[in-house]
């Protein structure tokens, strides 16, 4: 069973105020595209947090995909070895703060899976960038691959049901798990 793993977190439900990233710098890395980058990337990238983020730094920020080093060692002892990591520094202005335990990731690996017949997708998008009211999954198709982003939809991130549990068990912040049967998941 494949879930999907985004940051659309209910923060002022866990107790802390969202965070958010700035303006994103551009680093000519296609980061959703699921396909390394093959030329050298100036590290590190310098982030900027929104002026208007709260001060506990969740696992997972979104605009280019950046995850803590936790986050990054949970995946990887769940199995996933299809990442990119480049060396980050996420600044807080407001703070006067400087985080340097995050990664900019990029997910290596796009799988064309959706089982399109008993999916829902909303009209007027096609591949690589559709959207889905339902995501069924062809499992036969992924490969046993622990995570990827969905080649159909690659905004969307899927991971197994073990990196789901590893994410779970590891009480990481700011991360989302969720069925896709569940509604919230798209």
């Amino acid at each position: 069973m494949y879930y999907r793993m985004d940051w659309k977190v209910d923060f002022s439900a866990q107790g802390f105020e969202m965070v958010a990233t700035g303006k994103t710098p551009v680093t000519g890395v296609p980061w959703t595209m699921g396909v390394r980058y093959p030329k050298p990337v100036p590290q590190p990238i310098r982030i900027p947090l929104d002026k208007r983020s709260g001060p506990v730094m969740p696992d997972l920020l979104a605009g280019l995909p950046i995850f803590s080093a936790r986050l990054v060692e949970v995946l990887q002892a769940a199995g996933v070895s299809n990442l990119d990591l480049y060396e980050t520094e996420v600044v807080d202005e407001v703070r006067n703060k400087t985080y340097t335990h995050f990664k900019a990731v990029n997910i290596i690996g796009r799988v064309s899976c959706a089982d399109l017949t008993k999916s829902v997708a909303v009209p007027g998008h096609s591949p690589p960038l559709m959207e889905f009211e339902k995501l069924v999954i062809d499992e036969s198709k992924t490969m046993g691959l622990p995570m990827f982003r969905l080649a159909e939809a690659v905004q969307m991130i899927l991971v197994s049901e073990t990196v789901k549990q590893a994410v779970s068990d590891a009480k990481v912040v700011g991360v989302r798990v969720v069925s896709l049967d569940d509604p919230s998941a798209y």
